[in-house]
């Protein structure tokens, strides 16, 4: 009976003892779970997947998120009031901007589209979601400020790896398939995304060395903020060059507010902020010098006018994204969409900087992007969410529950990420620390109840907070398998439909036989994605079939056709906007014409490229090859009205002018060919030396004829 008496009493307390230890555990595994995310930026798989610095990254952070979102609910059913998310201000903003993100989504043009992006961005509403459930699930298990600190060293870390390559990068071009060492790329693969990395991380380094009492971590984290400096200066990102001033700016001004108690330091800010502004007086008065030019970003940086910005491609979708907010004002055009409207409201000078400066899907600049697509509610609810953090920072340092280093640091780096934003976009990489930082903000900022903060220190529980809810074996696993199915379906299924299309497109250029079979697996994956796996395919498979000895049967060749015909068609009815459809399917139409003889391809062909036109009515690429189908079914006439339309939008492009001579030639009017070459010459039009070539045999057959022309 004693025995039995003394288990009796015993059995209660292993209960409680295996039931607080199963929450730690979850608490430890989802805390892991955050340290992994900090490495997903150094994930690169070139020879696995399709946009190697982007599918990759994405799919692994969602199957984290998605992982830790089954530990989080967990712990909110074990106690849901210490781990809820907080009403506050920021969580107030967060939850704004992602309605509005959501709204927009699915009144946008292509709610598709906006929900899950393309493989070049993945970033439509299904991605955002996992960020902002990083964003709570962070804020919510990150309790205290030395959680903050490990996971801000644990992020230095991984962050200096990727500058580390960057730097690497800038004295050995080929690393990481970078071939510019002027402006690295690392593991990001991009260098206006390697510079907003490296500005995050000097503000990181800074708050971690100012608030270190190690020394052996205070060398590590000077030695991590110099790698950022590096990393940050060889991408040659002007966006992040201003960010960092403006962030060093407010950090200035910050600490001259919370020093007021502390006249010498006080002094010492004043003359750093005088200092400051000499230094950037100085370089910008040099700025022609040999020295001033040599500092990477700074030069590209101290050297860019208005003028410049103005008569640049950016400045030409910064204006079509006002237009385009015009008649979209308050949801605008969805997520994502900045292509449709881009399009809409195309402007033909933009061909003046070239045929690759006349395709944008954003808008190179995030108030002018999220105008656009998400319009006025769009907008205001993203300059909240800074709004509401460093109100928070604020009244949190007034009340004297903040340190004063997080509150200024921290308000310093969200003034310096928006600003870098105003000449660059979010990306994959600046999600995560962005989000990060944000949900150390909200967490740092809210008061805590100093026994609540003892009690999460000293690992025990504290005396004022609920008690815990049993938890059985059955529920977590439950929730660990629902979690793995999710992953599975929504990445892992996506991973493997894109590195089999990765596969059928080797295989279509080398062994098309091969590859065809290859192809059709990579078509039935029922991957999200589906519909840039079609594009992709076809665009191979046109330069396949298109080539003058096709290693593939004729049979085969007209099933091929006809798969890729189906899947652009399939394409253009989940995206009837998308005017990259019709023009591969107009060239899957000369290809139809080119394998059967039909003359109904050459009707479809036109008919495609008319549909496009509606969707994008200045736009050369398309009334160019218009012209050009109206020459071959005779109608001359309006096929030189198009081309002299498109002079007159833009008198300053050269192509135009060519086309026009050379259609007058084709169809023996020599003499309004050399009015054309004169009206080029008389507006001082320069012809690159291919245009030249024909501009020459032009010329040469007017000499021959004996022509003589006014200038138009």
């Amino acid at each position: 009976m004693v025995i039995l008496s003394i288990y009796s009493w015993k059995i209660p307390a292993v209960i409680k003892y295996i039931h607080i230890s199963m929450k730690q555990n979850i608490v430890k595994a989802v805390k892991l779970l955050i340290y992994a995310t900090f490495f997903v930026p150094l994930l690169v798989l070139p020879m696995s997947f399709i946009f190697p610095f982007i599918v990759p990254k994405i799919l692994v952070f969602r199957s984290l998120v998605e992982l830790m979102l089954a530990g989080y609910i967990l712990l909110l059913i074990i106690n849901w009031k210490e781990f809820k998310p907080k009403f506050t201000l920021l969580n107030l903003a967060l939850a704004a901007f992602f309605a509005s993100f959501t709204a927009s989504t699915f009144i946008g043009v292509d709610p598709y589209h906006s929900f899950w992006d393309n493989h070049e961005r993945m970033l439509g509403l299904f991605t955002i979601f996992h960020y902002v459930a990083y964003y709570l699930v962070c804020s919510s298990v990150f309790k205290t400020w030395e959680d903050w600190k490990k996971a801000l060293k644990i992020f230095l870390v991984a962050g200096s790896a990727v500058m580390f390559i960057g730097i690497l990068q800038h004295f050995k071009s080929g690393i990481l398939l970078n071939q510019d060492m002027g402006r690295v790329a690392s593991t990001l693969g991009n260098s206006i995304y390697v510079g907003g990395y490296g500005l995050f991380l000097i503000f990181v380094s800074f708050l971690l060395f100012i608030k270190e009492n190690n020394k052996v971590w205070k060398w590590l984290e000077v030695a991590a903020g110099i790698l950022a400096v590096f990393g940050m200066f060889f991408s040659g990102t002007r966006g992040s060059i201003l960010g960092l001033v403006a962030g060093l700016g407010i950090a200035v001004l910050g600490y001259i507010i919370v020093l007021r108690d502390f006249p010498k330091a006080r002094k010492i800010m004043v003359g750093v902020a005088v200092g400051g502004v000499a230094v950037i007086s100085l370089l910008y008065a040099f700025r022609q010098t040999s020295f001033v030019q040599s500092i990477p970003a700074v030069n590209r940086t101290i050297n860019t006018s208005f003028t410049s910005v103005k008569n640049s491609p950016r400045w030409i979708a910064w204006e079509v994204a006002v237009e385009s907010w015009k008649k979209k004002p308050v949801f605008g055009w969805g997520p994502n969409n900045f292509f449709y409207a881009f399009n809409a409201h195309y402007q033909p000078r933009s061909l003046e900087y070239g045929y690759g400066e006349t395709w944008f899907d954003n808008a190179h600049n995030i108030i002018m992007n999220t105008l656009a697509v998400q319009g006025a509610i769009g907008l205001v609810s993203y300059l909240f969410i800074f709004l509401a953090a460093i109100i928070m920072l604020a009244l949190a340092r007034i009340r004297k529950t903040l340190d004063l280093h997080v509150a200024v640091i921290g308000a310093s780096f969200l003034v310096a990420h928006l600003v870098q934003n105003v000449t660059v976009f979010e990306n994959p990489t600046s999600y995560l620390y962005f989000m990060f930082w944000l949900a150390m903000v909200g967490s740092l900022s809210v008061r805590v109840a100093e026994p609540v903060v003892a009690a999460i220190k000293n690992n025990v529980k504290p005396n004022n907070t609920t008690p815990d809810k049993t938890m059985k074996m059955g529920g977590v696993t439950t929730a660990g398998v629902l979690a793995l199915l999710v992953v599975f379906i929504f990445n892992i299924q996506p991973a493997r439909a894109n590195m089999k299309t990765l596969e059928a497109l080797k295989f279509l250029s080398y062994q098309p036989e091969v590859g065809v079979e290859t192809m059709k697996m990579a078509l039935a994956f029922n991957s999200p994605h589906i519909d840039d796996i079609r594009s992709d395919i076809t665009r191979t498979l046109i330069s396949v079939l298109s080539a003058e000895k096709s290693k593939l049967s004729k049979e085969k060749n007209l099933e091929v056709f006809n798969i890729a015909s189906e899947a652009i068609k399939a394409n253009i009815a989940l995206h009837p906007y998308d005017i990259r459809n019709y023009l591969t399917l107009g060239q899957l139409s000369q290809v139809g014409y080119m394998l059967t003889g039909d003359a109904k391809y050459i009707g479809e062909y036109g008919t495609n490229l008319e549909v496009a036109r509606t969707y994008s009515p200045k736009r050369q690429q398309i009334i160019y090859n218009i012209a050009n189908f109206y020459l071959q079914i005779g109608r001359n006439d309006e096929a030189v009205k198009l081309l002299e339309e498109t002079i007159d939008d833009d008198p300053k492009i050269a192509e135009g002018y060519w086309r026009l001579a050379y259609l007058y030639k084709l169809i023996g009017k020599l003499d309004k060919a050399k009015e054309v070459l004169d009206w080029a010459t008389k507006n001082n039009i320069v012809f690159r030396p291919e245009e030249q070539t024909l501009v020459d045999e032009i010329l040469d057959a007017i000499k021959a004829s004996g022509v003589k022309a006014k200038v138009k």
